[in-house]
């Protein structure tokens, strides 16, 4: 009951800051402009403060081999999901099947994952979560990044200097020699970090603004995308952990992250990458709302599995 509850009262606060971004856009106070230039703020800012800040505060209490094993296993998540959505949505626009596959495959393993990871598990799921973010955000800049823009070349250079690479460059040595930054830029970089969730629900409740509302209740395939993202992969997901038998806070953290809803980053990309910005908006509102029946379901059949398995 209290894994539900903490499930629940997370959602429940980034569902109200959704709310928020949707009203101040409503009423002017936020542009097109200022929610384009927040996005960049998330994406090459935010995300690798997020994190330095999560390794940092670990207190190098993982070793090489589980850190490895974390992402492998996050790896696996997100192939199981690839998986999933190449079979799906074949009947769409192609327009809108890039939109509805993508949605299907990265989840909110870092805008809502983490902040539930933290809460349930505790900091030594940040830390795992910290590598699940890292191989979401390879993948998702490597395959989701030529699915969304067309077909357009990955270079190297976009491997390598995606954000979550840049935020392990910086926190991985820091992490394994024992050191922590001066006070003087720790501080910075938390702060930076803080800035990751009410940032990107203020940005998701932007796009929504723009949303027809009534488009929400009758666009069935975003409904056939959540029960995809929400259900079946995570479902698929779980049962491959079952077989590995990773250790339980690594089962619990990547079941959460795994069963997040829509990334934020199906918003953004749309935008950026001139995609239909108002189905990928709809996706991430309606996984975000029916997550609140889907997540705590995971979250205690992960728990109950480790009890089963340990």
């Amino acid at each position: 009951m209290e894994a539900i509850l903490t499930v629940v009262t997370k959602v429940l606060v980034m569902l109200i800051m959704i709310a928020v971004g949707y009203f101040i856009t409503k009423k002017g106070m936020l542009t097109d402009r200022g929610a384009a230039e927040i996005t960049a703020l998330l994406i090459w800012i935010v995300t690798p403060c997020l994190i330095v800040d999560s390794l940092l505060g670990s207190g190098g209490s993982l070793q090489a081999y589980e850190l490895l094993l974390a992402v492998g296993i996050s790896a696996l998540a997100i192939f199981l999901s690839i998986g999933v959505s190449l079979v799906s949505f074949r009947k769409e626009p192609p327009e809108r099947r890039k939109v509805l596959r993508f949605a299907t495959i990265f989840s909110n393993a870092g805008f809502m994952g983490i902040p539930l990871v933290q809460g349930i598990v505790g900091e030594r799921g940040v830390v795992y979560g910290s590598f699940f973010i890292a191989v979401f955000n390879v993948i998702c800049w490597t395959y989701g990044y030529r699915m969304m823009s067309g077909g357009a070349k990955v270079s190297l250079r976009t491997v390598l200097l995606n954000p979550g690479i840049i935020g392990l460059a910086v926190g991985l040595p820091l992490y394994f020699l024992g050191l922590q930054l001066p006070a003087v830029l720790a501080e910075p970089v938390g702060f930076f970090s803080d800035l990751n969730t009410p940032l990107a629900m203020l940005i998701i409740g932007s796009y929504i603004a723009k949303v027809d509302l009534h488009s929400f209740v009758s666009d069935m395939a975003v409904y056939q995308m959540a029960a995809l993202r929400l259900i079946v992969a995570p479902a698929l997901f779980l049962a491959c952990l079952l077989l590995l038998r990773p250790e339980p806070v690594l089962l619990v953290t990547s079941v959460i992250q795994a069963s997040a809803p829509v990334a934020a980053n199906t918003v953004l990309f749309a935008v950026q990458y001139g995609g239909d910005s108002q189905l990928a908006s709809k996706t991430v509102a309606v996984s975000t709302v029916l997550s609140i029946l889907t997540i705590p379901l995971f979250t205690i059949l992960a728990q109950l599995a480790c009890q089963f398995l340990f």
